[in-house]
């Protein structure tokens, strides 16, 4: 790993030489994944889930490619039934034929999914997969909605996220307790647009992402989502950092949070120690990122939504931005579209996942190469 090469990012040739995995162009077809899923639901056979009665509630068990899935499903589903993250091997005992499992697995063979699927069918619960179909995980779900993500074996896991993902959006539909296909065409169209604006050709001082990456890179990235769907998008874009571009970032809810990172931000130092060795005492000093601080939810359509925008989380926002710039700290911003959370929220996430697939590269780190700890099921 070298240091970060600021010029790389201007280079396209030599970035793309640089991600061996195609991570890059596999990011920029995260659109077309959505679209091909939506397309093909019928095949999924998702409209079997409808009933008359919404779940008691949701157990959503994803595999590492599908981070925080469960988060996201939670914030839509709120006002329906709650959504469980499910990590154990076995489901719990009180779940049964009134609630649901969504799984979603990009090689589904991993035997803990695997497991679960059996358990829920053997206790008559509502089931749906997304996984390969012939894999061990859609096997068990035999008899159930499997979306087939066969196709993607090929595709960099990191760049799954949005494969995985709208098969269960698909499911809270039909299970009622979402409308999420109708925006699923503008969630398309916003990563087309994130991944146009962050193409590896863009200019490191206009694409969103190359300019997050620069800002993040001498840094310790504090990325702070403002309301419920913003958290969930800081969280994927904190572990998009630390996992594909290897660097140490902290994510946090915005107004819940604001006092732990106030703190942080108050005693991180203003200023270097004038004595201090510029080589082997360097430090790297946070930097505030913002997801979701506007007021695009104050007065309009979506407003009963705890979208990407709450008047506590921007007031806590504001000021932990001027407590920043007084400390001579840096802050950041993501921009996202006009648009409804579930969109916003893509926009976020997508430029997060490019920023850090730049800071990646231009440290020497290939973003798409297993690292320490990731093994094989």
């Amino acid at each position: 790993m070298t240091a970060f090469q600021p010029e790389l990012l201007d280079n396209a040739d030599a970035l793309l030489a640089a991600d061996r995995g195609g991570l890059l162009r596999a990011l920029a077809f995260a659109g077309a994944q959505v679209r091909r899923t939506v397309e093909v639901a019928g095949e999924f056979g998702v409209d079997r889930l409808r009933g008359s009665q919404p779940p008691r509630a949701v157990l959503v068990a994803a595999d590492a490619s599908a981070p925080y899935l469960a988060g996201l499903l939670g914030v839509l589903a709120a006002a329906g039934a709650p959504v469980v993250e499910w990590r154990d091997a076995g489901l719990p005992t009180w779940a049964g034929p009134a609630d649901v499992l969504l799984v979603v697995s990009a090689e589904g063979r991993h035997p803990r999914l695997a497991e679960l699927v059996s358990q829920a069918d053997g206790r008559g619960l509502t089931l749906a997969v997304a996984a390969p179909a012939g894999s061990p995980v859609a096997y068990a779900a035999a008899r159930h909605p499997v979306a087939d993500v066969s196709h993607l074996a090929q595709v960099p896991p990191r760049a799954l996220w949005w494969a995985l993902a709208t098969p269960a959006l698909l499911a809270l539909d039909a299970l009622g307790l979402t409308n999420n296909r109708a925006l699923l065409g503008e969630v398309a169209d916003a990563l087309d647009a994130v991944a146009e604006a962050d193409r590896p050709d863009s200019s490191s001082y206009t694409g969103p992402a190359k300019l997050l990456a620069a800002d993040l890179a001498e840094s310790v990235p504090v990325i702070a989502g403002i309301g419920a769907a913003a958290t969930v998008a800081a969280h994927r874009f904190a572990g998009s950092v630390q996992l594909i571009g290897g660097f140490t970032a902290v994510s946090a809810a915005l107004p819940d949070d604001v006092a732990r990172i106030g703190a942080l931000l108050e005693f991180a130092s203003s200023e270097a120690d004038f004595f201090a060795d510029r080589v082997s005492e360097a430090t790297a000093r946070p930097r505030l990122v913002l997801i979701g601080d506007d007021d695009r939810f104050g007065n309009d359509r979506d407003a009963e939504w705890d979208g990407l925008g709450e008047d506590a989380g921007r007031r806590a926002g504001s000021a932990l931005a001027g407590l920043a710039s007084s400390r001579g700290i840096g802050n950041s911003r993501v921009l996202v579209p006009d648009a409804a959370p579930l969109v916003r929220f893509a926009a976020a996430t997508a430029t997060g996942d490019f920023a850090a697939t730049y800071l990646a590269l231009a440290r020497g780190v290939d973003p798409s190469a297993p690292r320490l700890g990731e093994l094989p099921h």
